[in-house]
């Protein structure tokens, strides 16, 4: 039996980056740290987090007043800054944000197209932190949303309904390179205008229907190294958060190959029968899963073998 793993699989940059602020911030916080919501969408970091001193607050309220915190990876509307410095809870005095700077792109690339003129679509989770974040920059509540390719039909009829003149289409970073692809497809097929891609540095707004790809690299490079395995493999084994975007779609883009997957968290989810008559097992992990919990599965899946 051959175990292979995919490149680039585990923590990205973004992650590792959130990761690293919070345990700096709180070694030297001889008090509570807190961190408003998850940090990362790691049930395992989540816990090793809390065993060194850290809290995760879900209510701006459950955080005390002038505390030491610490904003998650996946960016934040502007009314979470508000609502902290109500407490007394600023920028450069005791709160950290450890937004990947990633989102924060999307947040200026949203910003923008705004003020030029375009309706801006959402091509992202409604109820994701990262995605909440966006539509904040946008139109709050009302920001329109394409959750998946299959929504291509509701975004035309919004379009026309409304009879917008400029309309832009962006993406949560952690969304499906292909589910973007055939989105933006499906909705050129019914739409009498064509959707063309802006690069994302928008130095040219001439066009009045466009995209952008605002997937990050990361994101893109887990699911092309998914693919990649998940072609060779006789099974797939993805790993990553119950809450996690990006692992979700390796699950999804796995599924898509045609090839048996199974969604696991940790080690303990394995079953042996997973395996049986199986010669080349497959294993990726989302931008969130630590290289420990990779490394216990493959160690499992061999003590199964």
């Amino acid at each position: 039996m051959e175990i292979m793993v995919a490149k680039n699989a585990g923590f990205c940059f973004g992650v590792k980056r959130a990761i690293d602020i919070a345990e700096d911030v709180a070694k030297k916080n001889p008090k509570k740290t807190y961190v408003y919501g998850q940090l990362v969408h790691n049930e395992r970091v989540i816990e090793e987090l809390g065993k060194k001193g850290i809290e995760f607050a879900e209510k701006i309220g459950s955080i005390p007043n002038e505390a030491i915190t610490v904003l998650r990876a996946h960016g934040e509307p502007g009314t979470t800054y508000s609502d902290l410095k109500k407490k007394s809870i600023i920028s450069g005095k005791n709160l950290n944000d450890a937004t990947c700077p990633l989102v924060t792109l999307v947040h200026n690339v949203a910003i923008k197209l705004k003020n030029n003129g375009y309706e801006v679509i959402l091509f992202g989770k409604r109820d994701h932190p990262e995605s909440i974040g966006t539509s904040y920059h946008l139109q709050g509540k009302d920001t329109f949303f394409a959750e998946s390719a299959e929504d291509a039909l509701s975004v035309v009829d919004y379009i026309t309904s409304n009879n917008f003149y400029k309309v832009a289409i962006i993406s949560q970073t952690t969304m499906s390179v292909a589910g973007y692809d055939k989105l933006i497809g499906s909705i050129n097929n019914n739409f009498e205008a064509k959707f063309e891609k802006m690069q994302l540095n928008l130095a040219d707004m001439s066009n009045k229907f466009v995209f952008v790809d605002t997937i990050c690299n990361p994101t893109k490079q887990r699911q092309l190294g998914t693919e990649d395995i998940a072609k060779k493999a006789d099974v797939m084994i993805i790993i990553g958060g119950k809450n996690s975007s990006n692992s979700k779609e390796l699950a999804a883009k796995s599924r898509s190959i045609g090839v048996e997957t199974h969604f696991i968290q940790s080690q303990d989810q394995l079953e042996a029968n997973w395996f049986k008559d199986k010669e080349k097992i497959g294993i990726s992990a989302g931008a969130s899963t630590p290289d420990i919990t990779i490394n216990e599965v493959v160690e499992a899946i061999n003590k199964i073998a």
